[in-house]
């Protein structure tokens, strides 16, 4: 009766102990199989294939060992071979995540790694769900081309691709990808061929919702255009800070949050999206003296949105195109990070009627002669709306960021609290005080956002 009580745990479905062992990494789901005739054929059917060698490998530069580590890489690859094509063979796999690091036994021994290539299509079929695949190297190693067979599984959910320290992962989507499935889409340092390999990808996930974007150093110099072209997709993430000179165009009419990041880019353009609510950008051009982006196609697009966080670096917006901008009759939070020039400021608050609540993040202004000047008439949100402002570290303030603070109090009807971050700058401080305020606004001195002493 004690016997059976310790180990009720064999006593329930192949089912759920399955379940439980897609929670394991595979070769610790592996060493059940030693603890009594029922657990031996249990961990294979987990349908989940769940992979970290950095256990078995060194870095590059120490070789003192290379025997013994070559040894145990190739029980590794054993292992997965026996798992994907042998007695012990894990059918249909449904999760595959592997995080795999080259090491200098991979460089001497397995160059190609035809293996790599040969498990991802072993498990490129329609029973896939979820496919998670990272690698990383601190040596010369060629680019692995993913195979075809990967952009057809039907049932596929979830799909990560990374590649660390260098872009080591290389696909070309030739014709229209089949994945009817598919939903969430990450692609870290990975190289496309051609600029039809993001369209025609996108083009075959008619249920995709996110898509996450990091592209590395070489991934994409050759491509001019890129087509974010999805009729389901709400989510769009995108991070690179230099290497890429290119036009962005995005046609997502479901599209509900925006971020991107993308510091050399000649161009951007996006349809009007109903949905949108939050929107990151963060821009610039780091090549010549200013890059010149049109503004008209730059905000029409995000003109919707309900919350918005904007930065520029070094990206000159005329003036003539800047007294032109859409109404942003939803926007009620926008945070301004670095900005290139007050008329912009001027410019949004001004055609942003609802907005409620104004950041101003730390290096808020970059340095050089700029102006203030008031806009006219006063912006429809200062006399009914504008309710928060927050400037986060104001430390060593031009005469112009004062004037700016100084009009934003002054003018503000409805204006309830003043955020200042941190509270150290004392001539900023005495000014606020002795300033008239249009209202009964608080204006609070902190050392963190969001809370501190008030007057």
């Amino acid at each position: 009766m004690m016997d059976e009580e310790q180990d009720r745990i064999s006593n329930l479905s192949d089912d759920v102990l399955a379940h439980i062992l897609s929670f394991l990494e595979l070769r610790d789901a592996f060493k059940t199989m030693i603890l009594s005739k029922r657990w031996e054929k249990v961990w294979t059917l987990t349908h989940s294939i769940n992979l970290n060698n950095k256990s078995c490998v060194r870095r590059f530069d120490q070789r003192l060992s290379l025997d013994k580590e070559i040894r145990r890489r190739t029980t590794f690859i054993n292992f997965i071979n026996g798992v994907l094509f042998g007695d012990n063979m894990i059918f249909p796999v449904k999760a595959f995540t592997l995080s795999y690091y080259f090491g200098y036994a991979d460089f001497i021994r397995h160059r190609h790694s035809p293996y790599l290539i040969k498990w991802v299509d072993a498990v490129s079929t329609n029973d896939l769900e979820k496919f998670d695949f990272s690698i990383s190297i601190d040596c010369t190693f060629p680019v692995l081309n993913m195979p075809p067979t990967l952009f057809q599984c039907q049932n596929l959910v979830t799909l990560s691709l990374e590649s660390i320290n260098r872009v080591l992962i290389c696909f070309d989507v030739l014709e229209t990808a089949c994945l009817l499935s598919l939903k969430y889409l990450r692609l870290v340092k990975v190289r496309f061929e051609e600029e039809n390999t993001l369209k025609n990808l996108l083009s075959g996930c008619p249920v995709l919702e996110e898509l996450y974007m990091e592209p590395g150093d070489t991934g994409f110099k050759s491509i001019p255009h890129f087509y974010f072209i999805s009729p389901s997709l709400k989510i769009l993430r995108w991070k690179r800070e230099e290497g890429f000179r290119g036009y962005f165009v995005v046609k997502a009419p479901k599209l509900e949050h925006l971020h991107f990041v993308e510091h050399s880019m000649l161009g951007f353009s996006m349809s009007v999206s109903p949905s949108l609510v939050s929107v990151v950008m963060d821009i610039g051009s780091s090549f010549g003296h200013h890059g010149h982006i049109s503004v008209k196609k730059l905000f029409q697009g995000i003109s919707n949105a309900q919350k918005l966080e904007w930065s520029t670096h070094h990206t000159f917006m005329a003036k003539v195109e800047l007294d032109n901008l859409p109404e942003f009759c939803n926007l009620t939070h926008l945070k301004i990070g670095s900005c290139q020039d007050l008329y912009f400021v001027s410019s949004i608050i001004q055609h942003s009627p609802h907005l409620k609540h104004l950041i101003f993040d730390k290096d808020h202004f970059i340095s050089g002669p700029m102006t203030w000047s008031p806009p006219l008439p006063v912006p429809p949100c200062l006399v009914s709306h504008l309710e928060t402002v927050e400037i986060i570290a104001p430390e060593g303030q031009t005469s112009y960021e004062i004037e700016l603070i100084l009009y934003l109090l002054h003018k503000g009807k409805v204006l309830k609290k003043m955020i200042v971050t941190p509270f150290s700058c004392m001539d900023l401080r005495r000014k606020l005080w002795e300033s008239p305020k249009a209202g009964g606004c608080k204006i609070v001195f902190s050392d963190f956002p969001a809370g501190g002493t008030s007057r």
